[in-house]
């Protein structure tokens, strides 16, 4: 196998780095519904407080699982990416 060096290095680093995002943001999904479904009461407490629609019959609002989405995404990224920057690697070769 050839040695790779240079640019292709780097797009090879970037290419990985977007697939392990976008591996996050699909993990996230189904980790998203069971906090909203664990969320329930939360979202109880907020509708009886501040009288916005977030439980219905069929379960919590579309918006609540969005939200919830949306923030779990945000925090693993940013996780992951401040992982990645503070992990170096001993040697230069992958």
């Amino acid at each position: 196998m050839r040695k790779v060096t240079g640019v292709f290095r780097a797009e090879r680093r970037t290419v990985r780095c977007l697939l392990l995002i976008v591996g996050v943001v699909v993990a996230c999904f189904p980790v998203a519904i069971l906090l909203t479904l664990l969320l329930l009461p939360l979202w109880s407490w907020i509708e009886a407080t501040y009288a916005i629609e977030s439980v219905g019959h069929s379960g919590p609002a579309e918006w609540c699982f969005w939200l919830d989405y949306i923030l779990l995404v945000a925090v693993s990224v940013m996780a992951l990416l401040l992982r990645r920057r503070r992990w170096k690697p001993a040697s230069a070769e992958d």
